[in-house]
């Protein structure tokens, strides 16, 4: 009778308990122990109040670059007398000649 692994719920099992990868899990939670495993995953994958903080303010310094570089990119080209990229050249100057 088939059934959802026992670790992941995800994997449907026959033969065990567990799928082959929580298999895998549990054989280094045997080697290391409880306690390291436990002390190894709080370290790595939970992030403290600290460290989300300083994950956003990463975050908003990339923003804030390429915002500049966006405002730099509009500077240099410069007033409406330049052809716009986003319109076909054709239509731009159509519309300028009709004005």
């Amino acid at each position: 009778m088939p059934f959802q692994c026992y670790l992941c719920n995800e994997e449907t099992v026959i033969t065990s308990y567990m799928c082959t990868d929580c298999n895998y899990i549990k054989r280094i939670l045997q080697c290391y122990g409880r306690e390291e495993i436990k002390n190894i995953i709080t370290k790595v994958c939970i992030r403290n109040k600290k460290q989300m903080d300083n994950k956003i303010e990463i975050i908003k310094g990339k923003l804030d670059k390429e915002e500049k570089k966006e405002e730099t990119k509009r500077e240099c080209l410069g007033d409406s007398s330049y052809l716009n990229p986003n319109e076909s050249v054709l239509e731009e100057l159509k519309k300028k000649l009709s004005k």
